[in-house]
């Protein structure tokens, strides 16, 4: 007897990686519920705080608007450092399955409106 497992999303996704200057990782989730219908969720990895931990977060609400949740989810970034060590800052956004929600130029003008001064990479 033979089993094979098949295994796809159940919903389309956009992941972006996030680093920081002293090192933390952020994964962004950006979901397509349904057309027009995004939400997002951020996973923390943060192995330098004294708090070190991993835990995950959802940018809300829903919206209508891929770039409303990219943008939600590195302001959630923000935060996040300007509580635990406001000496780190986010360094490096890097997709590594293309851009299929949020295009590359339009996370550069994201960032750069939240006072990032980086360049997306994309693969």
């Amino acid at each position: 007897m033979t089993t094979v497992l098949s295994i796809s999303p159940s919903r389309k996704v956009h992941y972006v990686n996030v680093k920081t200057t002293k090192g933390r990782v952020f994964a962004i989730d950006i979901y397509e519920s349904s057309v027009s219908n995004y939400d997002s969720e951020i996973t923390v990895l943060d192995r330098i705080s004294n708090t070190a931990s991993s835990c995950v977060y959802n940018t809300d609400p829903a919206s209508p608007s891929s770039n409303d949740n990219f943008k939600a989810a590195l302001v959630l970034i923000q935060d996040y450092l300007a509580k635990i060590d406001s000496s780190d800052s986010i360094a490096k956004i890097h997709n590594p399955c293309n851009c299929p929600f949020v295009s590359e130029s339009d996370q550069n003008t994201i960032a750069s409106c939240l006072g990032m001064s980086i360049t997306v990479v994309v693969n």
